[in-house]
């Protein structure tokens, strides 16, 4: 009798190639966040004002949060609903154009608005703590209407329809059936505008306020106190866990505002002249707020000093980085939602929610975990000084770490139209892990591939605070240009790197809004 395996079962007894990566992958995007914890348990900072500055910086960041993300809540759900179950002249044009304001990092807001309202004695000058909350309400609402948007989509066109045979006015349609359901939607999109705010870093050390996020910065840099700045950094990152657990809850509960299995157009409805003409002008002053004004101001301002030469390498540095970054980054994110999509227990899928840590987690932190492992490598003798190539790699590290996350949710939507049986098939034909993810996993999600590789250039064309920590000397991209020189107030300086980003960011979020909007369903 034979005791020689058979080739299926020399095929089982393989590990699993696509996982192993994953694996991997995992391992790198959620190693600096974990490192931040773990070394700011270990370490004594040995700082008296320690905890007056992150006393300081948590109330600074609670009431921003607050401010910002009221605001935030309040323009996105608005819009949402008017867009979604009203008729009104312009919601066609609106219903896409609502989200351009993603493409303009709140920094390039900030500084767009303090140089719009400097100059001139503006009776409404955008400054302070009220400045930076209106940045934020106006410039991340679109988090909450994609997500609101969605929501109120997938209600029941029959219990609508019932509400409105009843005499429901749209206002108590609103208050007492959509918002209830939707507000599980709701919380998710609220949760994301939050974790922006509680990472932002640009927009409130422009404004002068005190946040953790500048905390960080200001324990390392003006008061020498690394150790310090990992213990804020930990507490920014439970702050925002905090906002991860409570967005994938509520995205858990969505379901609940689902109703027939049976696709049917949802009842609009038909505004009177002036409500219709006022929905007009609110949704059109968000985009004007959040899009349009700063644009044209920018705009203006880098006529008036066009610099070429001087923004020529940072565009250059820009671009190379986004472009690197995100090729590394999105190979990372293809090989966690494969894994995940294959996994059949509930541990499998955890590589998902190890890969948002990262996501939640703002730039400086990462940025800073990312560095406090290169230096433990240092003392153990692996690794030289963080010269100039080392300080790439951890960049690109921290770029990985910090968005893998973004790309694996647009890659798991696109495997969601793959059936298990195909995966079951071409492993019945004898196809390994390597072969299905090259033959059949990629190319069912190709579209959503490149909208992932859209998402990850923006996002890290976007990204200033770990870009500022970890770059090499003498290598500024436009985000550190524009930041550089704003700090000096040379805002008119400043426009031209700043508009550049604006613009780079606007195209692929156009392209993706009109993308979601063909592909909505029912759509034409």
């Amino acid at each position: 009798m034979s005791l020689a395996a058979s080739p299926a079962d020399t095929r089982a007894l393989r590990p699993d190639g696509v996982a192993v990566a994953a694996a991997i992958a995992t391992l790198i995007c959620a190693a600096p966040a974990i490192a931040v914890i773990a070394l700011a348990v270990t370490r004594d900072a040995g700082a008296e004002f320690g905890a007056a500055l992150i006393r300081e910086g948590a109330i600074g960041t609670l009431s921003l949060v607050l401010a910002g993300g009221a605001g935030a809540i309040a323009f996105g759900a608005g819009a949402a609903w008017l867009v979604t179950l009203c008729k009104f002249p312009g919601r066609g044009v609106f219903e896409w154009l609502l989200v351009i304001p993603l493409a303009a990092p709140s920094y390039i807001l900030a500084y767009a608005y303090a140089s719009m309202t400097w100059a001139g004695g503006s009776p409404f000058p955008v400054q302070g703590f009220w400045g930076a909350a209106f940045i934020y309400a106006v410039g991340l609402y679109p988090y909450v209407y994609l997500a609101a948007r969605a929501a109120f989509a997938s209600q029941s066109a029959c219990a609508l329809e019932a509400a409105r045979m009843l005499g429901a006015s749209p206002s108590r349609m609103f208050w007492r059936i959509a918002l209830p359901l939707a507000r599980p939607g709701i919380a998710a999109g609220a949760a994301l505008a939050c974790m922006e705010i509680a990472a932002d870093y640009g927009a409130a050390q422009h404004f002068g306020l005190s946040t953790l996020s500048t905390a960080v910065f200001r324990a390392w840099y003006a008061h020498g106190a690394p150790a310090l700045a990992l213990q804020i950094s930990a507490v920014l990152l439970v702050a925002a866990m905090v906002f991860l657990f409570v967005e994938r809850s509520a995205r858990g509960r969505a379901s609940y505002a689902g109703g027939s299995s049976r696709w049917r157009p949802l009842p609009r409805y038909d505004l009177n002249a002036v409500a219709g003409g006022s929905a007009a002008v609110f949704c059109a002053a968000l985009i004007v707020f959040g899009a349009l004004l700063p644009l044209l101001w920018l705009g203006r301002l880098a006529l008036l000093h066009a610099n070429v030469q001087d923004i020529v390498q940072p565009f250059v540095n820009s671009i190379v980085l986004s472009g690197s970054g995100a090729a590394l980054t999105l190979s990372l994110a293809a090989a966690i939602a494969v894994a995940a999509r294959r996994a059949t227990t509930g541990w499998g899928k955890s590589p998902l929610f190890a890969a948002g840590m990262g996501y939640a987690a703002p730039g400086a932190v990462v940025a800073l975990g990312a560095l406090s492992l290169f230096g433990l490598a240092r003392e153990a003798g692996w690794v030289g000084g963080l010269g100039a190539g080392l300080s790439l790699a951890a960049l690109f590290w921290t770029y990985a770490a910090r968005f893998a996350s973004a790309g694996v949710g647009p890659i798991d939507a696109g495997l969601s139209r793959l059936s298990k049986g195909f995966d079951a098939s071409a492993r019945t034909l004898g196809a390994g892990p390597w072969r299905r993810f090259v033959e059949v996993d990629l190319p069912i999600a190709a579209p959503s591939l490149a909208a992932a590789a859209l998402i990850l250039f923006v996002e890290i064309l976007k990204e200033l605070p770990a870009t500022l920590i970890l770059r090499p000397f003498n290598f500024d991209t436009l985000a550190v240009k524009a930041y550089s020189y704003a700090s000096d107030e040379r805002l008119l300086e400043a426009a031209a790197p700043a508009l550049l980003i604006f613009l780079a960011g606007l195209a692929p979020i156009i392209i993706l809004a009109r993308t979601i909007e063909r592909r909505r369903a029912g759509a034409a």
